[in-house]
């Protein structure tokens, strides 16, 4: 070994021909890229992929259950308390009773929360449709159907 060769290899020089043919992996990848967008582009709004997915989920279904926006999101039920109680902490949701099951809550966004999805909704499409722009809009829709 010469003084100009690295000790050990660096990311470049790695084989990873194994890893590249793995669905997931690449998918990986991929969610990887769209968060870091998503992360730059909504950093001022202090949303993250997550919190976007609540407060879309909620603007869309208002007067949901938690354990529905939990299976739906596919985040613990035990995650999904502290993320609920923020959103009511900030002012973003509210919890009311179920009229026919006492024990039962129903969660809505505020106007608050909805002022603010309208404010993001169009920068959360615009980074969408970046993220998918070296695609052919059949390509685009093909992508979508098999995710």
């Amino acid at each position: 070994m010469d003084d100009n060769t690295p000790a050990f290899p660096t990311a470049g020089q790695l084989d990873l021909s194994r890893l590249e043919r793995s669905a997931g992996f690449l998918l990986r990848l991929a969610q990887l890229r769209i968060y870091e967008a998503f992360h730059a582009g909504m950093a001022a709004n202090g949303l993250t992929p997550t919190r976007y997915s609540l407060l879309a989920v909620l603007h869309d279904n208002p007067d949901a259950r938690p354990s529905q926006i939990a299976e739906a999101l596919r985040i613990k039920p035990s995650n999904m308390a502290p993320l609920l109680a923020q959103f009511e902490a900030e002012g973003l949701a509210e919890r009311s009773g179920h009229p026919a099951e006492r024990r039962a809550a129903l969660i809505r966004l505020t106007v608050a929360g909805e002022d603010l999805f309208a404010e993001i909704r169009m920068k959360v499409e615009a980074l969408e449709a970046e993220s998918v722009a070296m695609l052919k809009p059949t390509e685009q829709t093909l992508l979508l159907s098999l995710l």
